[in-house]
């Protein structure tokens, strides 16, 4: 009798060791890993958050964020989120906006379904961070960023589009021109993320979305500007 017990715990413990193992594999099979700079203060379940560079990693019931100096966000998913915007789907965290507070409401992994982590019905507005191409990989290039904002207004090799001269009554600076050319990269990199009195920070608008260019873009299209000395 006493070996029959034996054998059955032994059957039971080695049940339940599988178990385990195959539900931790099941979890990092299901789950992505991706960095992402945030350039901004965040609140996740009411604790804030610094700006900085985030390894951000999704599976089927949590998120889980680290930061390269420590902060560690831990948040439950609340519910899988699907939709058509397939900018949202590349990847992108959505901040819900209320109270001068940026609080992290979607993470959108590339080829993932998005995870809803916090929820604010209405009096809010919202902002998106994408994960662009350059930001994942290193390989967008400053010209396409230049094409997707600038190039509307400075004309796609940065000469002036006359049309736009005649819409706001003015001639726009020359990206190629001395002017231009002659300020620093961080000046360069403070027009496009906060605008000046003539010009409002530079923003892409996707699916619906108006958002300013992550950090990386911005170094990217300064680099394309150098091309363009006359």
């Amino acid at each position: 009798m006493m070996s029959v017990i034996a054998r059955n715990a032994t059957m039971t413990r080695l049940l339940i060791c599988l178990l385990t193992t195959a539900s931790a594999a099941s979890m990092v099979q299901g789950q992505s890993r991706i960095e992402i700079p945030i350039p901004y203060s965040f609140t996740v379940a009411s604790h804030m958050y610094p700006a900085g560079k985030y390894a951000v990693t999704l599976n089927d019931r949590m998120l889980v964020m680290q930061s390269s100096s420590g902060e560690q966000v831990n948040r439950m998913i609340i519910s899988r989120l699907s939709g058509p915007n397939a900018f949202l789907q590349s990847g992108s965290l959505v901040f819900d906006n209320t109270d001068g507070k940026n609080i992290l409401s979607e993470v959108w992994l590339p080829g993932q379904e998005g995870a809803l982590v916090y929820s604010i019905p209405k009096g809010h507005t919202r902002a998106v961070l994408p994960f662009s191409e350059l930001s994942l990989n290193g390989h967008a290039s400053g010209k396409t960023a230049f094409s997707l904002t600038c190039a509307r207004c400075h004309g796609e090799n940065g000469k002036g589009n006359a049309a736009a001269d005649r819409y706001f009554g003015t001639t726009i600076p020359r990206l190629d021109s001395p002017q231009v050319q002659s300020k620093s990269d961080a000046e360069l990199s403070a027009v496009i993320s906060g605008g000046t009195k003539e010009m409002p920070p530079v923003e892409v608008e996707e699916g619906g979305f108006r958002h300013r260019l992550p950090p990386q873009d911005v170094e990217a299209v300064i680099s394309y500007l150098r091309t363009l000395k006359q």
